[in-house]
């Protein structure tokens, strides 16, 4: 009777200790499964890839700053800010407006990067109403001699820049200036095309060139033609003045009797003839 009793409670005890060896696995599973189903729910969006990449040596300057993120997409309305800014080791800012384009957001650099460390600070608002802040660095290390020429290149451009704005502020007498100052440049240029036609011609024909008939001369000659013609018509009005005069003045009565003698002779009839009075010499 011992003997069994003490048997059938070593087996009993022995059932009764595997439930909790049991139920241990159980609830770990358990616990497993109730995690990787709550995980989802307690993930938040985040950064997966920027263009330039966090840490990169670039060998030349990036156009614009590239974030991508995880989600659906960001968030945007009023008071709800998305924004990328990208400073210099002098704390000047290089970025210009954000563009949000679903899950990435982008800005262009406001002009060519030098050599330096450029760090990017971003803030966004995802889709799931989480804002969050971060940054990241990027490097910009130029060949040798690109440096000088961007640098020239852009002392070029703000020269452009400058003229243009000057332009714009130019009056309507600096632009009939300018008008007039071209209009001379172009009437010498024409001058000098001309001269040059001229001195080709002559080189290539000497004969024609020689024997050209000067224009002075033929001046001349038509003044001496008109000097001609004026001294004629002078001479002509002068000669029929005369003639008209002529025509004009008084003219002396004729003498009828066919007398030659003179007027004391023709009036002597009235007086005595003294011939008649002179003794005469009959012998």
């Amino acid at each position: 009777m011992t003997t069994s009793t003490t048997v059938d409670i070593l087996a009993g005890g022995s059932r009764t200790g595997r439930a909790p060896r049991l139920l241990a696995p159980a609830a770990v599973a358990a616990l497993g499964l109730a995690a990787m189903t709550a995980t989802p729910a307690w993930a938040h969006d985040e950064l997966i890839s920027s263009t330039p990449e966090a840490d990169e040596v670039l060998t030349e300057s990036p156009e614009e700053i590239v974030l991508e993120f995880t989600g659906d997409g960001l968030t945007e309305g009023e008071n709800i800010t998305n924004e990328i800014r990208v400073t210099d080791d002098d704390g000047e800012s290089w970025e210009t407006e954000t563009v949000i384009d679903g899950p990435s957001m982008s800005t262009e650099l406001d002009g060519e990067l030098a050599d330096g460390e450029y760090e990017v600070l971003y803030r966004v608002v995802y889709s799931d109403g989480h804002d969050e802040e971060g940054s990241f660095s990027f490097e910009v290390d130029l060949p040798e001699g690109a440096a000088e020429t961007d640098a020239a290149e852009t002392d070029a451009a703000e020269a452009d820049a400058a003229e243009d704005e000057a332009g714009d502020g130019t009056t309507d007498d600096d632009a009939a200036e300018a008008d007039a100052a071209e209009t001379d440049a172009a009437e010498a240029d024409a001058g000098e095309t001309g001269s040059v036609d001229a001195d080709a011609a002559s080189q290539e024909d000497p004969a024609t060139a020689e024997g050209q008939f000067p224009a002075w001369a033929a001046v001349l000659f038509a003044l001496g033609g008109v000097l001609i013609v004026i001294l004629a018509v002078v001479l002509m009005r002068r000669k029929m003045t005369q003639v008209e005069e002529w025509k004009q003045a008084p003219r002396q009565p004729r003498d009828t009797t066919g007398s030659t003698g003179t007027a004391d002779d023709q009036s002597g009839d009235d007086r005595p003839d003294e011939r008649d009075d002179r003794p005469r010499d009959d012998a």
